[in-house]
This record gives structure tokens, sequence and C-alpha cells, in this order.
């Protein structure tokens, strides 16, 4: 209940800027918790509220629910959808 009422209210005040695609959601989030990424082409771009996480773990929980999945090699981390 808490999620959709803050749902409402960021798509009210300016939907606009509040939501991105998901391939940008990724990007802020990885700038800020994994530093060097590669985000794969093949990542649907729907919108996603724009919300920067609070920490890696939140980011990778979240990504795992919607089908999208991680690996990292060394310092790089690989962004990738989950094979069916």
């Amino acid at each position: 209940m808490i999620a959709l009422l803050h749902i409402f209210l960021l798509t009210s005040l300016d939907p606009i800027k509040n939501f991105v695609p998901l391939k940008t959601y990724i990007s802020e989030n990885a700038k800020a918790h994994c530093y060097v990424y590669f985000i794969n082409e093949d990542i649907p771009d729907y919108p996603r509220v724009n919300i920067l996480e609070k920490n890696k773990k939140d980011f990778f929980e979240y990504l795992d629910t919607i089908g999208i999945e991680h690996s990292k090699v060394g310092n790089y981390y690989f962004f990738n959808r989950k094979n069916k």
C-alpha cells in the first residue's frame, strides 16, 4: 500500500522526470554502486521509477525480481536479461 502511494506521489508531481528507461535506471545505479559496468543491449527498455537505490544489495535484489542478472569479472559488472 505504501509503495502504491509512493508511486502515485511520484507520478503526480512530475511524471516525465520520475520515470526513466530501465537501462537508464541500471546505469545510474551502476555508476553509484559498481563504477565499471556494461549493460547488454538485450535488456528491454520499459519505464522504471527513477530511484537511486540505497545500496548495492537492494539494487541487485530488485534486478533479480525483474529478470535482469549481473555477473562480475574482476572489477567489471555485466548486466544481461536472464535466460528463460
